[in-house]
């Protein structure tokens, strides 16, 4: 089979729940159904790490954020990591980024990386044939300097960035918003750019539905607050003081029922909007006959929590309203379930794609390849659990270290707690199985959820006798993981002898 095209989608916080697919009643999203009907359903697909960076950043080098070094939202890829468009590149791939980044560096200004930066490093120039960019709000390459897109933005960031809980509707039309005119740039690619002879690999990146949530019509009143499903209350009892630290920072002890259901509303018109782009994109696919054999991939980078746990937007421990994502691929000759169970995480992208691909997998890549599973391989062994890493080295502040915090929840004085560097002080690490989640964090705060018993991850085991060999078991598993997962670079090729060559030589 001629090597596919790929086509990586990608939205950025958005949770699995959102979607139909995984079972919510308030928002349609037709053409990701559509893409389900003629592939699958990963329904306990997982990011490695709550925050949009380091999430990417594992996600295009198959590789854990703690082999990376990458542990925080500020950091970009180190240029000496071998990445996925890079290994596609080099094997024969037209490649492009359209939309949002935050994984690749740009040029040697953003870095103090003493390898200097040449040919052969993975930043933004190196790895993608063509680039258009699009940011939080509306700018989009190509579309900056139009009047009513900067409106657009202006708009968006004046009314909708600057508080806790900012949301709005934009008054722009949709075709000067950015999710429509990223989809055009895609579709402009597809007509006009890509070469004919090669396959193509694209990250098509939506800046949505991350903060700031707002939408234009008819998308913003697409959805009916009181229709929308809501996390069942948290008390935060027993939970880690970083939880309740997060509380308060996003004003969330001053927020309303009502509030919390506008806002999730309008995120959801944000996602719908992206599903409107793509079945444009799926059709033009369709149009040109790339469809039969291109693989597609959705996903997003992280969840956003959306009120769940008494806060909103992303933080630094592993609920499943950050860790669990939407992730459906649609792969040419599949014939298998439309649904599985499959634990799989965002680190196994890239050797999956690779594999499909018919290019090489990079020694220390630490992902698993589905691509066996897709193909019918009835040897393939799916996962028993995944991982999760998050936090930056230090202490994270305690509830005692706050001086000054929001005082409701569009007070513009602060700005959103997820973008303070504190609030990601405080490394931690999960381990969630069918049945079981354990966090571990390095100040000694732990969190133990029966999942089975309690989805929704409120009532914290972790000092339960009852549950003493469950969480002895999760940390052996933990253990040996982290042993297993250091990191296999730089190959060491100074050591020669082995019992196998031996065997070899004196055959």
């Amino acid at each position: 089979m001629a090597q596919p095209n790929i086509l990586l989608i990608q939205t950025d916080q958005q949770t699995a729940e959102t979607l139909s697919l995984y079972g919510n009643t308030a928002l349609h999203t037709p053409a990701l159904e559509s893409l389900a009907q003629r592939g699958v359903v990963f329904e306990q697909a997982f990011c490695n790490y709550p925050a949009c960076s380091p999430s990417r950043s594992s996600m295009m080098t198959g590789r854990y954020c703690s082999t990376l070094n990458l542990h925080a939202n500020h950091m970009l890829i180190n240029p000496a990591e071998t990445t996925l468009p890079q290994v596609l590149k080099a094997h024969g791939y037209q490649t492009s980024l359209i939309g949002k980044n935050h994984a690749f560096m740009k040029d040697e200004k953003e870095s103090y990386y003493p390898g200097g930066i040449s040919e052969h490093t993975s930043t933004l120039a190196n790895v993608f044939d063509y680039v258009r960019l699009g940011d939080h709000g509306h700018l989009v390459d190509g579309y900056r300097e139009d009047p009513e897109v900067l409106a657009a933005h202006q708009w968006a960031v004046k009314h909708c960035w600057s508080s806790p809980l900012g949301h709005g509707v934009n008054p722009a039309p949709p075709e000067k918003c950015g999710t429509y005119l990223l989809g055009e740039t895609m579709l402009d690619y597809l007509e006009r750019v890509r070469s004919v002879d090669k396959p193509f690999f694209t990250w098509l990146s939506f800046p949505d539905p991350h903060t700031p949530y707002q939408v234009p019509e008819p998308y913003a009143s697409m959805i009916d607050p009181a229709d929308v499903p809501m996390p069942p209350l948290d008390t935060l009892q027993g939970k880690p003081e970083r939880v309740r630290v997060a509380h308060l920072m996003d004003a969330m002890d001053t927020a309303d029922e009502a509030l919390i259901r506008r806002i999730r509303a309008i995120h959801y018109g944000m996602i719908r909007f992206i599903d409107d782009t793509l079945a444009k994109i799926f059709a033009k696919l369709d149009e040109l006959h790339l469809s039969d054999n291109t693989v597609i991939v959705f996903l997003s980078d992280h969840g956003d929590s959306m009120g769940a746990h008494g806060v909103i937007q992303k933080h630094n421990f592993f609920y499943d309203s950050f860790t669990h994502v939407p992730f459906v691929m649609s792969v040419p000759g599949y014939k298998g379930s439309r649904r599985t169970s499959h634990p799989v995480e965002l680190v196994d992208v890239m050797p999956t794609l690779l594999e499909l691909a018919g290019a090489p997998i990079p020694h220390g890549c630490q992902g698993k390849s589905l691509a066996p599973y897709l193909l019918g391989d009835s040897t393939y062994k799916p996962r028993s659990f995944i991982v999760m890493e998050s936090g930056e080295h230090g202490e994270p502040p305690r509830e005692s270290d706050i001086a000054l915090r929001p005082e409701h929840p569009f007070d513009e004085r602060y700005f959103v707690w997820c973008a303070y560097r504190d609030a990601w002080l405080g490394k931690g690490k999960a381990i969630r199985t069918s049945e079981w989640k354990l966090c571990l964090y390095a100040n000694g705060e732990s969190e133990l959820y029966d999942l089975q018993n309690d989805p929704n991850e409120l009532e914290n085991r972790n000092n339960d006798p009852a549950c003493a060999e469950v969480r002895i078991e999760l940390e052996r598993k933990l253990l040996l993981w982290m042993m297993e997962k250091e990191d296999p670079l730089p190959l060491n090729t100074t050591v020669h002898l082995s019992m196998q060559s031996m065997k070899e030589k004196y055959a």
